[in-house]
Order: structure tokens, then sequence, then C-alpha cells
């Protein structure tokens, strides 16, 4: 009788003592810091070394104070260098796009100016002319002359051409036209009969005559 009593008071200490520890659960993504608790005592409650708090958490220290939020899963930590990563790879889309936008925007306040031989001001511009004066506002420096321009970027396939591409045309092999791509088949350019216009690629003139799309944007 005396033992059993003695084991059931065994069982109900370790119950208290379990409850009364703070902040263990095995299940759990972080550990809030208790009064006297130090690194290597967490690290011993989680299965984890020191090194790894100090990296899952981006400590510079050992010292910690209580109440501090800390991370004790490694699963939990891949999940959100996954989110940051993915989140810095959407931003720099979005401010691709963003660029993008501005500089078909701006070419678009040039529509109706007149064409002009060699020309590269808004007083009148030439193909080649047209681009490298928008391009230029956004500190994006091509080269003056239409074939030059195509190669001055990356080549990208008609499926992966976006807006803010440049769009070449050729004929007999020789690279002749040049314009800004808008996305979705069109691109403005500055034409020798009608000035600064918006095309469809798929023109009857155009489209024989379309050589392929280079990526001047970073």
């Amino acid at each position: 009788m005396v033992n059993r009593a003695k084991v059931l008071m065994s069982l109900i200490a370790m119950a208290v003592m379990f409850c009364m520890l703070p902040g263990i659960s095995y299940a759990a993504n972080y550990h809030v810091v208790q009064p006297k608790e130090t690194l290597w005592g967490i690290s011993r409650l989680y299965g984890l070394t020191v090194d790894e708090l100090f990296r899952l958490n981006n400590l510079q220290s050992d010292l910690i104070h209580p109440g501090q939020r800390l991370l004790v899963s490694k699963d939990e930590a891949e999940g959100e260098n996954f989110d940051e990563s993915h989140a810095a790879t959407e931003e720099a889309a979005e401010e691709e796009k963003d660029l993008a936008t501005q500089i078909i925007d701006f070419a678009k306040t040039f529509i109706g100016t007149p064409y002009k031989s060699a020309g590269s001001s808004p007083g009148g511009f030439d193909c080649s002319g047209f681009t490298s004066y928008v391009y230029k506002q956004f500190d994006i420096n091509l080269p003056r002359v239409a074939q030059d321009q195509y190669h001055f970027g990356k080549a990208v396939s008609s499926e992966e051409a976006k807006a803010g591409d440049l769009v070449a045309f050729a004929h007999n092999g020789y690279i002749h036209h040049v314009g800004i791509y808008m996305g979705n088949g069109e691109f403005i350019h500055s034409s020798s009969t009608e000035g600064i216009v918006i095309t469809k690629t798929s023109d009857i003139y155009w489209g024989p005559r379309l050589l392929g799309y280079c990526r001047v944007l970073e």
C-alpha cells in the first residue's frame, strides 16, 4: 500500500513538473524564452544544437531575454526562406513590369509625332532614334542603329517576349526596323509613312518581316 502511494505521488510530481516546464512543445515552431533560460537549455528541449539555434534565428550573440520568440523548427525555417525567396522573385518581377509599363506609357505620349530620317528627338524620329530616345529616359543607353540595338539585348523567343522588349524586322537578312513590344501582339514604333503608331506584329506588311525580340530590361 505504501509502495503504491509512493508510485502515485511520483507520477503526480512528474506531471506537475512537466506542466511547469516553460515553453515545451515538441510540435511548436517557436519557443518563448522564460526567465533564466539559456540557449543551451532550449536547444536540449528541442533536440537542436546551439549553433542551429544561432542559424535559425540569425542571432549575433548568445544573449537572450525573457519573452523573446525563438524559431525552433528547421522545417518552418526552410518554409520562411522559401517564402522570402518567392516574395523577392515576385517583387523583382513586379518592378520589371512597372518599368516596362512606364516605358510604354512614355512612348505612347509621342503617338502622332512625324517620322524624320535620322531623327532622334521629339521633333521627329526614325525607328531606332525613337527607341533609343525612349529608353534613354530610363537610363538604358541603346546603340543608335536598329541592327546594333537588336544585338545589344538578349534574344528571346516569341513565346518569351513581353512588354518592354525590343522587336526587330528584317528583309533579305538586313535588320531595317525596330520598335518597342507592348505585349498582346502589338508594338509601338516610328513608321516612315505614319510617324509614331501602334501596330500589330502580325500586320500584313510587318508580319512577314518579323525577325525576333530582344530583352534590354535587366
